[in-house]
């Protein structure tokens, strides 16, 4: 059987090729189309199952391939609407050789502006058969919801905007149902969920990084009709296997969920458990808005209804979120990354630690260490977590005292376990200490019948665990199971695993000699001991746990032997810091990439040079700034300079004038007492007679009363 699947690259259509390999029991040969802009790859085309791609470029061999194949399948999610249209017309003008199938997959967005009848949200079945009071009623408010919508409705559905051209496609692919060996159908989708996610991507992304951008827009109980994207490719199967089936099915899940269902368990199953604030619409930006505001309820047609149908997510995405985030991470590439560090005390290892968490594990990195782990269970607002931090006070008062080996492993256990820790993974820094600890922490008994009553008990145990004041002085009261028992009592006795929910992928085994680690705690340069009886305290600990020459297994080699986990050993004495961080990753990446949403090393370094280019960028302008400032200062003073010289100056000259004209007072008053009065007269003289040469009358003037001038003693 030849089937032709648009668009096969797409997030609908990859998995159409998975479920559409294999109809009637055979083999079929898939033809497809890429999205616009991908290029074929042959890998990719393999895994997918497609065996030819097809061109659209050339619009008679892309028809002539169409019109071979059995079954063609259009999913409007990815697919141009001109194209699905032309591909809808040459269908029916095309003389068919054969018979042909054709599905054309839409959306419940088609549905979302029909007219809505409202009926009560509890069903009168779930009430007792017994009169209401009228008079109870009028105070209490009935809670309402959309009445349900099935196939028989079509006539009435009425889309959203966006989605007229949805609707004129539906209808177009219906017509093709009068015309010869040519059977469609069209498959109303709802809100399609899993494989790694569409519209409710950026939920479950801002869940496993752990944002708190998450909001409900108001009021939140909007009913929104989902349906996991492989159900709609096993309902293609059906539709391709049964020729009696109607010419339109709605595909949607049996849950009714609000959208404030659908946020809230999305939230719950991967982030921190935290109430999601409901906001209104205009305060919520996302590309998916108009969806998560979809208020319809769809009612599954008849072969979703089926109890031969294999459903995969039958009872919707909230009641199997675990398999739907499990889907995620899957096909994202994410994988939690887990890893322990040990080492000495003083050795270093948190500053590894964290730069490995910075790497890795985005922010607010899980990054543990024993001590915050019962600091984080102390604060509990929890009558246990009070209990707990009463005892860790009373063992503090005696150096070297611990809490019981089986409370410190729930506590460390119930931590690793949270949502961050098993999406995103954990650094756990300097725990276990011991063979011991390890081992009761990353072991755990093979379930057997009648063993879930007894964990229960032990369980129930737990919680009260801290009630007897006699629990408080216990030490090491659980140890491992026997390595070694009589052949008689082999049965009887537990079988333990390796627990895969907890235990490291990655290993880490810091070496350090004990002068340089308290060289490295005493100069700042680590953290460890307070003082120095606790440093030789925990570090001879150390030493009996990890180097005994007795025989005494390590915890390292519990890892190693148990775990099957390779440490990766580093003497922090004998290279850097940044050498021992790149020997990490050059461990932790042996395995494979992973995409975590982590920074490609290109956009590291880019980011890298972008940093330092903007650090010199700064700089270059400090020092202008700079410069600037000291041209202004210099500037101020050459003025300043110059207005005191020109001061100077004006000073100067002031002082000269009045020098000058006090020399000069004893010759004005000789002139004015002997000379200006006889010039005078010859100057009046000279007006009054106009002379032809007035010099000479005057000079023969002043020549004639030049003896009137009384002769004065300048030096008067």
């Amino acid at each position: 059987m030849r089937i032709f699947i648009n668009n096969a690259n797409s997030y609908v259509g990859k998995t159409l090729c998975a479920d559409l390999q294999k109809v009637f029991d055979q083999e079929n040969r898939i033809l497809g189309t890429l999205t616009p802009g991908a290029e074929a790859d042959a890998e990719l085309n393999e895994l997918m199952g497609v065996k030819r791609i097809v061109s659209r470029a050339d619009k008679q061999k892309y028809t002539a391939s169409i019109l071979s194949c059995s079954l063609v399948v259009y999913d409007l999610h990815s697919a141009d609407v001109d194209d699905v249209e032309y591909v809808i017309k040459e269908l029916k003008v095309a003389e068919l050789e054969h018979n042909i199938t054709f599905v054309l997959i839409s959306s419940a967005m088609v549905w979302a502006n029909t007219r809505k009848q409202y009926v009560p949200l509890e069903s009168p079945g779930d009430e007792d058969n017994l009169e209401p009071d009228p008079d109870a009623l009028e105070d209490v408010e009935v809670k309402k919801r959309p009445k349900e919508l099935t196939d028989a409705d079509l006539e009435r559905r009425v889309p959203a905007a966006a989605y007229e051209a949805w609707k004129y496609l539906e209808t177009l692919t219906l017509s093709l149902g009068s015309k010869a060996k040519l059977r469609p159908h069209v498959i109303g989708a709802g809100i399609l969920y899993g494989n790694g996610e569409t519209t409710f991507n950026e939920l479950f992304k801002a869940a496993w990084l752990t944002q708190p951008i998450h909001k409900i827009i108001a009021p939140g109980d909007n009913y929104i009709p989902c349906v996991h994207v492989r159900d709609v490719a096993r309902l293609t199967r059906v539709v391709a296997s049964d020729d009696t089936t109607s010419p339109y099915l709605v595909a949607v899940d049996h849950s009714r969920l609000t959208q404030a269902d659908i946020v809230q368990g999305i939230i719950d199953q991967i982030s921190h458990k935290r109430e999601v604030p409901i906001c209104p619409a205009e305060e919520v930006e996302s590309e998916f808005k108009e969806v998560m505001s979809l208020d319809i309820i769809l009612e599954p047609s008849e072969p979703l209804k089926d109890p031969q149908f294999s459903w995969w997510c039958r009872d919707g995405i909230i009641a199997n979120i675990e398999k739907v985030a499990a889907e995620f991470c899957k096909w994202r590439n994410l994988r939690p990354i887990k890893m322990v560090v040990i080492g000495p005390p003083g050795c270093g290892a948190e500053r590894l630690c964290v730069r490995v968490a910075d790497r890795y594990l985005h922010e607010e990195p899980p990054h543990l260490t024993y001590e915050q782990i019962i600091q984080d269970a102390c604060s509990a607002p929890t009558k246990a977590a009070r209990k707990l931090n009463k005892k860790v006070k009373k063992l503090a008062l005696t150096p070297g005292k611990k809490l019981p080996l089986k409370l410190r492993t729930k506590l460390v256990q119930n931590r690793l376990l949270s949502n961050v820790c098993r999406y995103r993974g954990y650094i756990l820094e300097g725990y276990p200490t011991t063979f011991a600890e390890a081992e009761a922490l990353f072991m755990e008994k093979v379930r057997e019948e009648g063993d879930e009553e007894e964990a229960e008990v032990e369980a129930e145990d737990g919680e009260d665990e801290g009630d007897d004041g006699q629990e408080e002085e216990e030490e090491e009261e659980e140890e491992p199971p026997p390595q070694e028992e009589p052949e008689e009592e082999e049965e009887q006795r537990p079988k333990w695993k390796v627990a895969e929910s907890l235990v490291p992928e990655y290993g880490v085994l810091i070496r350090s000699a004990e002068a340089r680690c308290k060289a490295r705690i005493f100069d700042g340069e680590a953290k460890g001991p307070a003082s120095e009886e606790d440093f030789v305290r925990t570090s001879e600990e150390y030493r009996n746990a990890n180097l005994a020459e007795d025989g005494t297994p390590s915890t390292a080699e519990f890892f190693s032997e148990q775990c099957g986990l390779q440490m990766l050993p580093i003497d922090i004495d004998a290279c850097t810091e940044e050498e021992a961080f790149q020997a990490i990753k050059v461990h932790m990446e042996s395995k494979g990439q992973f995409f975590n949403y982590l920074r490609s090393e290109e956009d590291l370094v880019r980011e890298e040079q972008e940093h330092l280019a903007q650090i010199e960028e700064q700089d270059d302008a400090l020092k202008m700034r700079e410069q600037e400032e000291h041209a202004k200062k210099e500037a101020a003073l050459r003025q300043k300079l110059a207005n005191e010289e020109e001061t100077r100056r004006k000073v100067i000259a002031r002082n000269e004038a009045g020098h000058l004209e006090q020399e000069a007072q004893p010759l004005r008053q000789y002139l004015m007492a002997h000379v200006v009065p006889t010039l005078t007269a010859g100057l009046t003289e000279v007006c009054k007679e106009q002379p032809e040469d007035p010099i000479e009358f005057l000079a023969q003037y002043l020549f004639a009363h030049a003896q009137e001038v009384q002769s004065v003693d300048l030096a008067e």
